[in-house]
């Protein structure tokens, strides 16, 4: 039987088992204070990004789709380009970072599972820097990868000074069914470090142009949505109690953040 490039997009259950042969715990918490912090999403069925000796929380228990998740105790509002939501499911958190999933809204269902047929998806994963980390390069991108243990075969580069991106070919990144050739990036704001990969199957226009738009829509936005946060909460009383956070990400609201994390359209 003939597969078509929508029957072999990753389940979210195969996501789960997504193993990525990045660097150790150890060696990308060392990243994390390095110009830049990449590698794989996954190692062993748990995130490969948290700090040696820092353990993941439980996935978030919420269940469903947003259009924002919160990291960094409210510092951080990643926001997703138009189109697309959060996986809740999928939503991990650490004392530093995190990591979070977004595919298309009309291909999630009401509990945040993939149906058949998803044409791509992006992953985030966040960890926290010092104020003096230089915003990544795309020599900084083109080394991460060819020198890993699983070298990439880098296929394209874009500079950018807002958000490198590169286009890598690398076997066995084991997102099941999505194709070998892939999208990378890296961005800076407030005081986190965002790594993007972009997935999609064999012959997906997500692969190409219109792949580097949506990454680059997905930094916007989350720039945008963070800013608006900042300036638009109110300074705490003295003696007051912070507003707790809650690993549940939030849907945007309001037209101000509607319009604020709006990009042009692909």
């Amino acid at each position: 039987m003939t597969r078509t490039p929508t029957d072999i997009t990753p389940s979210l259950g195969r996501l789960r088992r997504m193993v990525t042969r990045g660097p150790s715990l150890r060696q990308l918490g060392l990243m994390m204070l390095a110009p830049l912090l990449l590698a794989g999403c996954m190692e062993g069925n748990r995130l490969a990004f948290a700090p040696p000796g820092e353990d993941l929380s439980r996935p978030s228990s919420s269940r469903g789709r947003a259009l924002t998740a919160v990291f960094g105790d409210g510092q951080l509002i990643l926001a997703a380009p138009s189109g697309f939501c959060f996986d809740a499911q999928m939503e991990q958190h650490t004392g530093s970072g995190g990591f979070a999933l977004l595919a298309r809204c009309e291909r999630m269902s009401s509990f945040g599972r993939f149906r058949s047929g998803d044409g791509a998806m992006l992953t985030a994963t966040v960890g926290a820097v010092t104020a003096d980390t230089p915003a990544p390069s795309a020599d900084a991108l083109r080394s991460a990868f060819t020198a890993a243990r699983n070298p990439a075969r880098v296929l394209e580069i874009r500079g950018d000074d807002d958000m490198p991106l590169i286009k890598l070919y690398m076997d066995g990144h084991s997102a099941e069914g999505a194709s070998g050739t892939h999208w990378r990036g890296a961005f800076l704001v407030h005081g986190h470090m965002v790594s993007v990969a972009l997935y999609a199957p064999e012959g997906s226009g997500y692969l190409g142009e219109r792949g580097a738009r949506l990454i680059r829509e997905f930094m916007r936005a989350t720039r945008n949505a963070t800013l608006l946060a900042e300036t638009t909460t109110p300074p705490a009383a003295p003696g007051a109690a912070a507003p707790r956070e809650t690993s549940r990400p939030r849907t945007r609201g309001g037209t101000a953040l509607a319009r604020a994390t709006s990009a042009p359209q692909q």
